[in-house]
């Protein structure tokens, strides 16, 4: 392969993963529906303010691949990552690895999950079956956790430590598991 068609190529996997992005970003800021798991009290709309450091992350429960339920309120004394991610999202898919290897380390006192945005069941576990991956993967295949977590763009990763969001990451860092790793570290010692 040429250089100039090696150019062209990875230029348009990174416009296919922006706008990839863009598109979910839009999917999730456009839908009004309600986390299901909140009962519609009236006729108005439901709209998610964006999260920052500080806010109080809303809780959730969500089904995990391969069995069980993850409910964020259960692990308010630990740390949690929460990574939204989707199998067709380049920069989701090179982080995997590091959370698969903070799963491993299997540190004391904290936890992860990674929500997968709107993919429906047999797409995730096909994915996570071809790849190997045993940490804890979560269906929202109608949306409504992204819709409590507005972002513009995936790979979405928020640090949260007794229920309140201590850092966000939008976009993958350069070496995840170190840059994850170290925050980690960091709120576990507070």
């Amino acid at each position: 392969m040429n250089k100039k068609t090696l150019v062209i190529l990875i230029a348009v996997c990174v416009a296919a993963a922006v706008a990839g992005g863009i598109l979910l970003r839009d999917i999730i800021t456009s839908s009004t529906k309600p986390a299901a798991s909140s009962p519609d009290t009236s006729s108005a709309p439901v709209v998610y303010k964006a999260l920052s450091q500080g806010d109080a992350a809303p809780d959730f429960t969500a089904a995990l691949a391969g069995g069980g339920s993850f409910t964020l309120s259960e692990h308010k004394d630990e740390v949690v990552l929460v990574n939204f991610w989707a199998t067709w999202c380049p920069p989701c898919v090179g982080e995997l690895p590091a959370f698969e290897q903070m799963k491993n380390d299997g540190i004391d006192g904290f936890s992860f999950v990674a929500v997968n945005c709107s993919e429906d069941k047999s797409t995730v576990d096909a994915f996570l079956a071809e790849n190997g991956y045993t940490f804890a993967v979560a269906y929202d295949e109608d949306g409504a956790i992204g819709n409590m977590y507005p972002t513009d763009g995936i790979p979405y990763t928020l640090l949260i430590r007794n229920g309140i969001i201590e850092k966000t990451y939008l976009g993958a860092p350069r070496d995840a598991y170190d840059e994850y790793k170290s925050a980690v570290g960091e709120a576990l010692q507070k």
